[in-house]
């Protein structure tokens, strides 16, 4: 019998809504015996790794691993350049991941009344299962 879920994608970008996000991800890790990635997008062209680290909340993905491993999940962490949608649906096909698990609210809410929100994007365009976390 196959695992419901293998691997997850849980993009992070350090909004006030990343943390319900995170635990969510965690809890069904634990009770499904998922592994997690957590990534984090950096909206910009191509960058050298000095620029990346330069930039606010390259961090974060890191630190989410580490909350995940405190509580004996598997996990990791990863820091991509390009449009976060894109980006993350990209990636979701590309390594065969088995469900995103994505915040409904991000870091730019005024954008969103212009452009649509990441989770709206992703879950248009994901060919994979999208748990939205509220």
């Amino acid at each position: 019998m196959s695992k419901l879920f293998q691997r997850v994608l849980v993009p992070v970008d350090g909004s006030r809504y990343m943390s319900g996000v995170v635990a969510h991800a965690i809890a069904i890790a634990k009770k499904t015996a998922c592994s997690l990635t957590f990534l984090y997008v950096v909206n910009m062209e191509p960058a050298t790794t000095l620029e990346l680290e330069k930039q606010n909340g390259t961090g974060i993905p890191e630190e989410c691993r580490r909350k995940a491993a405190a509580e004996d999940v598997s996990a990791s962490s990863r820091i991509e350049v390009g449009s976060p949608a894109e980006t993350i649906v990209e990636i979701a096909v590309r390594e065969r991941f088995d469900l995103i698990i994505i915040g409904s609210r991000g870091h730019s809410r005024l954008k969103t009344l212009f452009v649509g929100s990441v989770a709206d994007e992703v879950m248009e365009q994901a060919s994979c299962p999208v748990l939205l976390v509220k």
